[in-house]
């Protein structure tokens, strides 16, 4: 009877023993599959950032603003910002023509005289800034640039508008200011998103009547021209809702 007892508790031992392996096995296989999930949210987490990764890049390079043509010149695919101001330029090269994602060219207080033809394939252009040089024409290739929206060629001592930037339809602002400017062309209405126009400092008497056909023009500056007391008033009638500086 004895025997029987010890070979029973033999026998229970052994399904304990049992119970604690299955038991042990199970719990292995959970963690198993927990840590297989987290390694599989690990790899994806990867592959988001790697695939977010290009566009931080485009856009750090969209925030970069070159001050060297020659640096700028090394990848010029990747310059969307260039800033020469007073830099002593006497001329800009042709090479220009090669950053052809360039959004804003600023080109202010040098000593140029033109620009060259190969600026008209900056057709991603949307700001021209030559204030304070010697520019006294635009380049032909000038209406190529039809993203452009702000345009600077104040203090170039022009004596009348370029015609090519009435082909510009996207400007919004137009700074002519400080220069020898007599007359406005009556064509200025085709520049039908202008909603900033600055002609101060010039030698203009009137405006053309058209003008008023500028239902976006929010400001102008007319000071420092010679306006009549009588052309004031029709101006101020024919552009009710702009905001006139005298």
């Amino acid at each position: 009877m004895i025997n029987i007892i010890k070979f029973d508790n033999r026998i229970l031992k052994k399904m304990f023993n049992f119970d604690l392996l299955i038991l042990a096995t199970i719990n292995l296989s959970l963690i198993m599959k927990i840590i297989s999930r987290i390694f599989i949210l690990f790899i994806a987490s990867i592959s988001l950032f790697a695939l977010n990764l290009p566009q931080d890049t485009v856009t750090k390079d969209e925030d970069k603003v070159y001050n060297s043509f020659d640096t700028a010149l090394m990848n010029p695919l990747k310059v969307y910002k260039l800033d020469l101001n007073n830099s002593e330029l006497n001329s800009l090269p042709e090479s220009v023509g090669t950053f052809t994602n360039l959004k804003e060219l600023v080109l202010m207080i040098n000593n140029l005289s033109k620009l060259p033809e190969s600026v008209g394939k900056l057709t991603n252009l949307q700001k021209l800034d030559v204030f304070q040089n010697k520019i006294k024409s635009l380049p032909k290739s000038i209406t190529n640039l039809q993203n452009l929206e702000v345009l600077d060629y104040s203090d170039n001592g022009i004596n009348k508008i370029p015609e090519s930037i009435f082909s510009l339809k996207k400007l919004k602002r137009l700074i002519l200011s400080s220069n020898e400017i007599s007359s406005v062309p009556a064509n200025i209405e085709n520049l039908i998103n202008l909603e900033y126009l600055d002609l101060m400092g010039n030698n203009i008497t009137k405006l053309p009547y058209n003008m008023s056909k500028l239902v976006n023009l929010k400001h102008l500056n007319l000071r420092q021209n010679k306006f009549s007391d009588q052309e004031k008033e029709k101006i101020n009638i024919m552009l009710p809702n702009t905001k006139i500086k005298w």
